[in-house]
């Protein structure tokens, strides 16, 4: 996997003794307020929804109580018991890339997540979320994109003290990889206020697209 750099980066920091805000990475990027509300946006009562690599539920126990059903599909355990325990809540500690079900689903939710893999691993994994959604469903992505071009991140963080691997495709490349895929109604939008983009060459959007 291309994104080997950053597996072994969460694998390590979901070992420490941490706490909710861990996958936050930097404590000044918690949106989490408004993601869920940004969820909910598009999910109702009625919704069972996939939360991909969802970390510590930071934002998943927020808006969990409004919706039918949410799968909680987490890699690591050390970040998964901070996950709400309901009856509505399936925890699934597994890898987005070996994930298999045969449920559908009305939402799937991919946060913070996308910019750790590659291009063709992101198509590996967008044609993988196709086949999981109910016809109409919606994915919602909302991560940083590169604002220009491309915007490659491979090597010691001197913000983490850590390596780090991020690739922020530009917006438009990843609405079309979308798109090629068969997603529809696709929709870019401006999430979060000014004062959260803090590098000139990229943007935090969320991409609303449905099967």
């Amino acid at each position: 996997m291309g994104n080997k750099q950053a597996i072994d980066y969460f694998q390590d920091l979901s070992s420490q003794a941490i706490d909710i805000t861990a996958t936050k990475i930097n404590k000044c990027n918690d949106f989490s307020d408004m993601d869920s509300k940004f969820i909910l946006k598009y999910a109702n009562e009625d919704s069972v929804v996939l939360d991909v690599a969802t970390g510590t539920g930071i934002t998943l126990n927020k808006y969990y109580s409004k919706v039918k059903k949410v799968v909680a599909l987490e890699k690591f355990e050390g970040f998964s018991k901070f996950i709400v325990s309901s009856p509505t809540v399936e925890i699934v500690n597994e890898d987005m890339f070996n994930y298999e079900t045969g449920e559908k689903f009305d939402i799937i939710t991919m946060f913070g997540i996308m910019h750790y893999v590659s291009s063709s691993e992101a198509e590996i994994i967008y044609k993988k979320m196709f086949g999981f959604l109910k016809p109409d469903g919606k994915l919602l992505i909302k991560q940083q994109f590169g604002v220009e071009d491309d915007v490659i991140i491979n090597g010691y963080s001197e913000e983490l003290k850590k390596d780090y691997y991020s690739e922020y495709r530009h917006i438009d490349k990843e609405v079309a990889l979308l798109e090629s895929l068969g997603y529809k109604n696709t929709e870019v939008i401006d999430i979060y206020p000014p004062e959260a983009n803090r590098w000139d060459n990229t943007h935090f959007y969320a991409i609303v697209a449905s099967k």
